[in-house]
């Protein structure tokens, strides 16, 4: 029946180990029949084991180990994953540390070449500012005689513009006339005739119309001498000051052009410059996190260097922990199943002076220091009882544990009524009920 239950349930261990369990399964339930009557004897007090009770052990055995090997398990693969990150930590900075020293030296080569292009823009630079400042004087002069020229031609049309109505009467008037060969003599010698009282075109008209056209003819002709005059080293002037500007505007563009030319090959090498600026950026900004990572990675590595160790041990100890797996589950639910009845000695009697002795008889591997506290409840647990109102002594604490894993339900003799306070606190929440029941 025995081999039955535990046939098909995962263990590990190895077969022969799993036949001693089943055996040491039934010799446990044997020692307690047999403790029952010297438990009598020794404090006259009653406890029975049944059938049931072997069923309620190997199926708190099954329970119990499944839920220990899953969190040891559990266990083991967190610090698998922590020692994981510290390798891959490990391997980070030596594959970062090689990254380093490359980008170290590009970079040193890349600031060589920075250097080199600085050099460079700073004789291209002031080679051009010197052009670029000479250019900029002719440049300035060109421009101010281009004002100036503009300014005076300006006025020379200005006055050609109000000029010209006189003028044209007046050729209108001398059509037939070489205008060119009068002269200042001629308007001089006319001058007396124009300053005459009756030298006027009514006085021409009554006389005789051929004198009128005559008189108008002479005054036409002073007329065109006075404003030719004045039109025509205006005329000469623009025509000068045309030349000028044509030559001013030419050595303008010239300079503009190598004005152009020199900002050209500046901005050339200002360019081959930043490029080799950014790629020296690039790379100290590539350096720089690159070795932020490394000190990141080393700072992490430096800092779990202890916890590393301890991680590997209790790795080491988690496989010897499940080796002892199944001896310590086989003490943990034998005081499960069996202990409940029984005092502090006695229990102790069982656990460490027959029960133990029949597994070293039988090769059952277990731990020789089992704290079964420890093994069946955290600490938060305890001290969540002990405020619920749970006695902190370890019969205390081994009976709470019994109440609440044992599989099968409790009797309490609580003379104190310690452990009825307990349990009415703790199922406070869920609405426990309590009645009385009196035998009739």
């Amino acid at each position: 029946l025995r081999v039955y239950f535990l046939s098909e349930f995962n263990m590990v261990c190895s077969a022969s180990v799993k036949t001693q369990i089943v055996e040491t399964m039934a010799l446990f339930h044997d020692i307690v029949s047999e403790s029952c009557e010297n438990y009598f004897q020794r404090y006259r007090r009653r406890a029975h084991v049944t059938p049931k009770s072997y069923l309620s052990f190997i199926n708190g055995y099954k329970d119990v180990y499944a839920e220990k090997l899953a969190s040891i398990n559990e266990q083991a693969e967190r610090m698998q994953i922590g020692l994981s990150k510290l390798m891959e930590a490990s391997e980070s900075v030596a594959k970062l540390s090689k990254e380093l020293a490359v980008k170290e030296k590009e970079l040193a080569v890349a600031s060589v070449k920075a250097d080199e292009v600085l050099a460079e823009v700073k004789v291209s630079a002031e080679a051009a500012s010197k052009v670029k400042n000479e250019v900029q004087a002719v440049k300035d002069k060109a421009q101010k005689i281009v004002d100036e020229i503009d300014l005076e031609k300006m006025k020379a049309e200005s006055k050609l513009e109000a000029a010209k109505p006189a003028l044209e009467e007046a050729e209108a008037s001398l059509q037939q006339f070489p205008k060119d060969t009068i002269n200042e003599e001629t308007v001089e010698l006319l001058q007396p005739y124009f300053n005459m009282e009756d030298y006027t075109m009514e006085s021409g008209k009554k006389v005789c119309g051929n004198v009128a056209g005559l008189l108008s003819w002479t005054q036409a002709m002073a007329v065109f001498y006075g404003v030719n005059r004045d039109v025509l080293p205006l005329k000469a002037n623009l025509a000068k000051q045309e030349g000028r500007l044509k030559v001013a505007n030419a050595e303008l563009a010239n300079a503009q052009e190598q004005l152009d030319e020199k900002q050209a090959e500046l901005d050339k090498v200002q360019a081959k410059f930043d490029a080799a600026m950014k790629e020296k950026m690039d790379l100290m900004n590539d350096a720089e996190t690159c070795r932020r990572k490394m000190q990141a990675a080393s700072a992490l590595i430096q800092g779990l260097s202890g916890e590393k160790t301890r991680w590997t041990e209790k790795r080491k100890e988690f496989k010897s922990q499940i080796n002892r797996l199944v001896g310590d589950v086989l003490l943990c639910t034998g005081f499960l199943s069996y202990c409940g009845p029984f005092n502090q000695n006695f229990r102790n009697l069982l656990l460490k002076d027959l029960w133990e002795t029949e597994m070293r008889a039988h090769k059952i591997p277990f731990s020789e220091s089992l704290n079964l506290i420890s093994m069946l409840v955290d600490p938060p647990t305890i001290s969540e009882w002990n405020l619920q109102g749970l006695p902190g002594d370890d019969l205390s604490i081994q009976n709470g544990i019994i109440v609440t894993k044992a599989t099968r339900y409790p009797l309490l003799i609580d003379p104190q009524t310690q452990g009825k306070t307990w349990i009415k606190k703790k199922e406070q929440d869920n609405e426990l009920q309590v009645s009385n029941v009196m035998k009739m």
